[in-house]
C-alpha cells in the first residue's frame, strides 16, 4: 500500500528541509502556530516575501525571526522620521537588553539589580505604615511575606500562627496553640512559635517552635497538612529553598535537617556545629548558610557536594577599630545628602564612635551571631550580639567588611541614683533581625534601638555598604521579611517594595528584658522613586 494513501489525488506531501526535526507533541506544534500567527497579525509580513517558494519551508522559529527583525526595522524608521536623527546608544541601552543580561547574572546567583538608591529619601510613616493588631497575646517572634505579596504570616510566643491580608490589614484565619494533652495536639503548636517560612510558590507555610516540631500548612486551603518531630530541642530557624519545596531547618539541637514538602518526608541531616544554631537562610542554589550561637562560626552548607565550609566570627571592636572605621571615607556622600534624617543619623553614630574611642570604652567582642540574610549566593551578612552587621565572602574566612555597632549604644542612665553607682559600661545594641531582598543591593537590619535600617551595598573592588534608609519602630524587632511587589512593567528593574517587621516587648529568645511597646505587626510599603526625582 502506498505510504501517501491518505492525501488526495495529485496532492504531493512536502519534504521537510534537511536538519530538522519533527515535532514530537502536538501542543508544542499549536502553541509555535499561534505564536507566529499572533506576530503576523500585529506586526504583519512583506508580501515580497510571503510569495517567495522558500518561505513556505521556513519552521515557525525563521518565521518569528523574520518578524522581529522586520518590526525592529519599521521602528527604526519610525524614529528616525520623528526625530530626523538616529540615536543609536539609546538601542543599546535598550530595556530588553538590560533585563536579559539582569537574568543572566540572577540565573548564576550574583546580586545585579541596583535598587536601594530608589529608597534614599524621606519616608513619610504615617502614610506607609499599616498596623496589624489583635493577632496576638504574646509578643511576637517572627513574620513572612508570601511571595506574591497578599498574605502576611505571624508566629508569636502565644503559640499561634496568624494569617493577615496585607492590603486590607484584615486578620484571615487564626490557628491557635494546641494542648499538649489533647489527642489532636497534633494539629499545632503547643509551645512558643520560633520561625516561619513560605515556600517560593505559595503553597505551603512552614512554622518552628520550641515544641521541637515543624508544622507545614496550605496557604490556599487554610489548613494543617502535617507535623515533622525528628529535632531534639527547639526550632530557631526554617527556610525554603527558592524554585523549589525543599525546606531546611535549623534548631538548638545543632542540627541541619532537609524535608521534602511535596512528599512530606525527611530527605537528610547535617552535623557540624558545635552549639546550637540560631538562625538560616538559603536562595536557589542547593545549599545553606547557618550562624552558631556560641561557638562562632558561620557555616555554608553545600548539600550537593556533602560538605561545608566554616567561617569564623568573634570580630573585635576596640579602639583601633573604631579609630580606622572614622579614617575611612563613605563611599557615596550624595546618598546621605538626600536624606536629612539619614545624614543627622550618620554624624551621631560617628560622635558616639569619638567619644567611645575618646574615653577607650569600646571593648566589645562578637560572642554569639544571632542572625543572617544572604545577598546572593557567594555573600551573606550576619549580626551578632557586639552590634556589628559582618559581611562575608565564600572566598574568605574571615569578614570582608565589618560596620561596627551599627545600631549604636545603649544611652548612659539619666536617674541621679543610678549615677552615683559605679559608671555601667557601655552596651551595644545587637542586631535581632536581617532580612534581604535576594539578588539586589539591598539588605535591611533591625535592633531595639527604635530604627530599622536600609543598607546599600558598594559596586566596585571595594566591599562595604552604607545607609540608606530609616525606619522609626518602637520595641524588639523580633523578625523581619520584605517582599517586592509585582509590576504592571514586564521590564522594570525597580519595583516597590514591602517590609514587615514583628515588633514585640521581648527578644525572640528570652525574656531577660522588657520595653513599653505594643505587641504587633507592623508593614511599611515603601515606593521606588525615579533616582531623577531623588537629587
Amino acid at each position: 500500500m502506498p505510504k501517501d494513501r491518505f492525501l488526495a489525488r495529485g496532492v504531493v506531501r512536502a519534504r521537510r528541509p534537511p536538519g530538522k526535526r519533527p515535532r514530537t507533541s502536538q501542543s508544542d506544534s499549536e502553541s509555535d502556530a499561534g505564536d507566529v500567527e499572533n506576530l503576523e497579525h500585529q506586526y504583519g509580513s512583506d508580501p515580497d516575501d510571503a510569495s517567495s517558494a522558500d518561505e513556505f519551508l521556513e519552521t515557525p522559529a525563521e518565521k518569528r525571526l523574520r518578524l522581529a527583525k522586520d518590526y525592529i526595522g519599521r521602528v527604526q524608521q519610525q524614529q528616525q522620521a520623528a526625530a530626523g536623527d538616529y540615536d543609536a546608544e539609546q538601542i543599546d541601552r535598550d530595556l530588553i537588553a538590560e533585563r536579559l543580561a539582569t537574568d543572566v547574572q540572577e540565573r548564576a546567583g550574583r546580586w545585579s539589580r541596583r535598587i536601594a538608591a530608589h529608597f534614599a529619601y524621606a519616608i513619610d510613616e504615617a502614610l506607609a505604615t499599616r498596623v496589624l493588631r489583635g493577632g496576638h497575646v504574646l509578643p511576637p517572634t517572627c513574620v513572612a511575606i508570601t511571595p506574591d505579596a497578599r498574605f502576611v504570616y505571624s508566629g508569636g510566643k502565644d503559640g499561634a500562627l496568624v494569617k493577615w491580608h496585607r492590603e486590607s490589614g484584615q486578620r484571615l484565619a487564626v490557628f491557635r496553640s494546641a494542648r499538649k494533652k489533647r489527642p489532636d495536639h497534633d494539629a499545632g503548636h503547643c509551645d512558643e512559635i520560633l520561625a516561619v517560612a513560605v515556600s517560593s510558590d505559595g503553597r505551603y507555610v512552614a512554622t518552628g517552635g520550641r515544641d521541637r516540631r515543624i508544622h507545614i500548612w496550605s496557604v490556599a486551603e487554610d489548613r494543617h497538612l502535617g507535623v515533622f518531630h525528628q529535632h531534639k530541642d527547639a526550632v530557631t530557624g526554617l527556610a525554603f529553598r527558592r524554585g523549589t519545596n525543599h525546606l531546611y531547618s535549623c534548631s538548638l539541637d545543632r542540627m541541619v535537617k532537609l524535608w521534602n514538602i511535596d512528599d512530606l518526608g525527611y530527605m537528610d541531616t547535617l552535623f557540624g556545629h558545635q552549639d546550637s544554631i540560631a538562625a538560616i537562610a538559603a536562595l536557589q542554589r542547593e545549599q545553606a548558610v547557618t550562624v552558631g550561637c556560641r561557638d562562632k562560626t558561620v557555616r555554608m552548607w553545600k548539600i550537593a557536594d556533602d560538605s561545608q565550609l566554616v567561617f569564623r566570627g568573634g570580630a573585635a571592636t576596640d579602639q583601633h577599630r573604631i579609630t580606622k572605621s572614622l579614617a575611612a571615607p563613605d563611599a557615596d556622600p550624595e546618598l546621605a545628602e538626600r536624606n536629612p534624617r539619614v545624614r543627622a543619623s550618620i554624624a551621631a553614630h560617628h560622635d558616639e564612635l569619638r567619644a567611645l574611642a575618646a574615653a577607650d570604652a569600646a571593648d566589645f567582642t562578637e560572642q554569639c551571631i544571632d542572625c543572617v540574610a544572604m545577598i546572593d549566593e557567594e555573600c551573606f551578612v550576619t549580626g551578632s550580639d557586639s552590634g556589628a552587621i559582618c559581611l562575608w565572602s565564600v572566598q574568605k574566612k574571615k569578614p570582608v567588611f565589618i560596620h561596627h555597632l551599627a545600631h549604636g549604644v545603649f544611652p548612659s542612665p539619666t536617674d541621679a541614683a543610678e549615677q552615683q553607682q559605679p559608671p555601667i559600661p557601655p552596651r551595644p545594641f545587637w542586631i535581632s533581625a536581617l532580612c534581604a531582598v535576594p539578588l539586589t543591593d539591598l539588605f535591611l537590619s533591625a535592633s531595639s534601638d527604635g530604627a530599622i535600617r536600609l543598607w546599600r551595598m558598594r559596586s566596585g573592588k571595594i566591599p562595604g555598604f552604607d545607609l540608606v534608609n530609616l525606619i522609626a519602630v518602637k520595641g524588639f524587632v523580633n523578625g523581619l521579611s520584605v517582599c517586592e511587589l509585582p509590576s504592571d512593567e514586564l521590564l522594570s528593574l525597580k519595583r516597590d517594595i514591602v517590609v514587615a517587621a514583628a515588633v514585640g516587648q521581648e527578644p525572640r529568645l528570652g525574656r531577660w528584658n522588657k520595653m513599653s511597646a505594643r505587641n504587633v505587626i507592623k508593614l511599611y510599603t515603601l515606593k521606588a522613586l525615579p533616582q531623577k526625582s531623588l537629587q
